[in-house]
Order: C-alpha cells, then structure tokens, then sequence
C-alpha cells in the first residue's frame, strides 16, 4: 500500500512536509523571497516544530512535529483573528483543521506577494501541500539528511554549505538564534553538543539516498 501523502496533523507527529509550485515555476525569484516565505512560516506556523528545512527553486522540504495547543499557543491563535482560529477556540474544529488552514494562509499571501512582484496571476503552489507521518527514527534521521541534501541532489551544489537556504547552517552556528529546534536535533545523535555535530556531520556526509527510502521523498 503507497503511503498517505495527505494525513492529518496530529499533536505529537512527525511530518515531513512539502510542496512545489504549479507548472514548475519558481518559487523564489529573489532573495528577498526566501526571507518572506520562512518569515510567514514562522508568523503563521507557530504550531510546529521545525526539525530541519530546505527552500529550492521549485520547491521545499520541512520535517516538523506538531506542537500541543498549549496556554502559549492558544494565546497566538487568539491574535489570529480568522474565521478558522475563532472557531478552533469554540471547539468547532480539530487542531489538524486550523494548522491545515494557516498553511492555507502561508501559501494564499506568498502567491499574492510573488504575483504583486511578478506581474503574474493565479496560484503559484499545488493545490494540496503533502505531510507524510514520520513512524520511525531510522526514517526520521534519514529524511533530515535528505532534506539537508537536496540541493546537491538538484545539482545546485557540491556540499551542503554552498546552498544558504537550508537549515544545516543553523547547526554551525549555535551562537545565534534559530526556529529550528537543534537541540532536540542533537539528542538524536549523543548527549553532548560537541559529540552530536560531529556525529550529525559524519551522518550527513555519508549520507546517501537510498532506493528503498526513496518512497520518502518528493521526487
């Protein structure tokens, strides 16, 4: 049986989620674009937990995990101020129906911004975003890697460090602020920092896209 590329979101899941545009059109034809689109994210997707992220010309990868609505996020859906957060709030719909509906809003004011700039019109993304449910660690430390690899699978790079819309970088640079949840991240691979990165880098550079594990990817 093929997997279910339209599961639901639910609390505590793991999801690799990824999208591409219509038509193969470029998703991000400035900088500026792929500094808007992770800066929605951010704003709308507050319910996520961001693993590891990869944003490429015609489309992106996210590997997240549903946060649990508590007292912190329910404060944000209520600055939301939409249909959908108003009625989560009544117990009108599922947490996996408002967080559907964020990703609704995160593609609906990208493709405006894109169309404003472009002087295009009509929708720039597929109509269905896929979230794929992660069940395994084997699969979650796999999808990680092949996140951070699809660049050099794509031919935009020779190592991961050459591409800068990707969060490998936020594993170089813990000094600084990041959304994505490194620490967490690192536990997967020791119990120390210095050990985790060097064992997530020798991860990554052995890293290799596997034929049965290609079932997990967009491609």
């Amino acid at each position: 049986m093929g997997k279910n590329l339209w599961s639901s979101l639910e609390t505590d899941g793991i999801y690799h989620i990824y999208n591409r545009s219509v038509g193969n059109e470029i998703l991000f034809p400035q900088k500026r674009n792929f500094l808007f689109f992770l800066k929605r994210w951010k704003e709308l997707l507050f319910g996520l937990d961001v693993f590891a992220w990869c944003l490429l010309p015609n489309h992106f990868h996210f590997l997240v995990r549903v946060r649990p609505p508590d007292d912190g996020i329910m404060r944000q859906v209520q600055r939301q101020q939409t249909i959908k957060s108003k009625a989560f709030i009544a117990g009108e719909i599922s947490w996996a129906a408002f967080l559907e509906s964020q990703f609704q809003r995160l593609f609906m004011s990208y493709a405006l911004a894109i169309n404003a700039q472009e002087g295009r019109h009509g929708s720039l993304f597929q109509k269905r975003f896929k979230r794929v449910p992660i069940l395994s660690e084997p699969k979650c430390l796999y999808l990680l890697a092949y996140i951070h690899h699809n660049p050099i699978h794509h031919g935009y790079c020779r190592h991961f460090s050459q591409w800068p819309w990707s969060s490998w970088h936020a594993f170089h640079a813990l000094d600084k602020p990041s959304a994505v949840n490194r620490k967490e991240v690192l536990s997967w691979f020791a119990p120390t920092t210095e050990e985790a990165l060097q064992r997530f880098d020798e991860y990554h550079q052995a890293f290799k896209c596997e034929r049965k594990m290609e079932r997990w990817t967009i491609e």
